[in-house]
C-alpha cells in the first residue's frame, strides 16, 4: 500500500471512530487521546501484517480472515481503552466493537 493511501485510510478511520465515540459520549480529552493512541497502534499493525502477508502468504486474505483480524483489533483496542480509561472491560469491549465495526463497514462502502 502506498503511503498516501495508507495515510488516507488512517485519517478516515480516525474521523469515523472519533465521531462514533463522540456520539457514544466519549468527549473528554483523555478519551479522545486514548482512542487516537489505540488506533495509532492497531491500524499500522494490521496494515503492516496485511502488507507482509502479501509477500509471504501467512493467511489467505478473504472476508473471513479480515473479520478475524478485525476481531483481534477490537480485542486489543478494548484492552487499551480499559487500561487507559479505567472503565468496565465489557463496556470498553462494546465501545470498541461499535466504533471498529462502523469504521470497517464505512471502509467497505468507500473502498
Amino acid at each position: 500500500m502506498r503511503f498516501e493511501y495508507y495515510s488516507l485510510a488512517l485519517i478516515f478511520t480516525l474521523v469515523i471512530e472519533l465521531s462514533v465515540a463522540y456520539i457514544l459520549g466519549f468527549r473528554n480529552k483523555k478519551s479522545i487521546v486514548t482512542i487516537i493512541s489505540a488506533n495509532l497502534i492497531t491500524h499500522p499493525l494490521l496494515c503492516y501484517f496485511l502488507w507482509i502477508n502479501s509477500f509471504i502468504f501467512i493467511i489467505p486474505v478473504n472476508y473471513f480472515s479480515i473479520v478475524v483480524l478485525e476481531i483481534l483489533v477490537i480485542l486489543l483496542e478494548s484492552a487499551l481503552l480499559f487500561f487507559a480509561l479505567k472503565q468496565q472491560y465489557l463496556d470498553m469491549l462494546k465501545v470498541s466493537f461499535v466504533i471498529n465495526t462502523t469504521s470497517f463497514l464505512v471502509g467497505l462502502l468507500l473502498f
